[in-house]
């Protein structure tokens, strides 16, 4: 594939949020090194013990390379990842710390046959919390605890509506949708992979048509994505709602 060339990734034209987040993690070189550990420990204990469903599951699970510590995966979103004695299962482990639901994929597969992300909620972080981060996309409110509720929620929500429509008018805003999303992801993708062929930023600015400031901002998004970022695109809407 050649980040040059832009029909290189028509595929992307079929990706759904799930897949524009695979196609993000599936850079990862974190994610890549992870999952060439995991496979080469799996390969070897298929030799030793059979391949499933044939398996020697009690044996297998004698074997001290099947089990990684939980506390590597402490943040699995809303599910419990199953194991025994603080330790997890090496598929349950990879799968959990990456955000998968089921067995670890090959990042070297461009569009697997299926993904399933375990549900990331949406957090709301308090103002004086280590994960509240300004931002220009991000508005802070306050809440008098000591009054009803009620009547602040939607005095807060027309406060975000409003936001957002302003937020929107700049011509700058963060994507909210697949539809909004997918040039900028794109663009992003491309950029990951003249990075990962050692590129030098102003040969991918010419060839993106970029100026140097605003590839700045995207080399930075397109990092920030690709190390945990893409979990936000499962939360967006997959397209706009009329």
């Amino acid at each position: 594939m050649d980040w040059r060339q832009e029909a290189d990734y028509a595929y992307c034209q079929q990706l759904d949020l799930a897949g524009w987040a695979w196609q993000f993690l599936r850079r990862n070189p974190a994610y890549q090194a992870d999952y060439a550990e995991f496979i080469t420990l799996w390969q070897q204990l298929e030799e030793a013990y059979g391949a499933p469903p044939q398996r020697d599951f009690f044996k297998w699970k004698q074997d001290p390379r099947a089990w990684r510590a939980e506390a590597e995966i402490a943040t699995c979103g809303s599910e419990i990842c199953p194991g025994e004695n603080d330790q997890v299962l090496i598929e349950c482990w990879l799968g959990a710390k990456w955000g998968f639901r089921k067995f670890p994929i090959d990042p070297a597969i461009l569009l697997p046959d299926s993904l399933s992300w375990r549900e990331f909620p949406i957090q709301v972080a308090a103002i004086e919390s280590p994960g509240f981060v300004p931002s220009p996309d991000r508005l802070a409110l306050i809440f008098d605890l000591a009054l009803p509720l009620p009547a602040q929620l939607e005095a807060a929500k027309h406060r975000l509506i409003a936001a957002s429509i302003r937020l929107a008018g700049t011509g700058n805003p963060a994507p909210r949708n697949l539809r909004e999303g997918a040039p900028i992801w794109l663009t992003q993708l491309r950029i990951l992979d003249a990075l990962a062929a050692s590129e030098a930023l102003p040969k991918i600015a010419q060839a993106l048509n970029l100026h140097a400031t605003g590839l700045e901002v995207l080399v930075e998004a397109a990092i920030a994505m690709r190390d945990g970022g893409y979990r936000r695109l499962l939360m967006l809407q997959p397209a706009p709602r009329n």
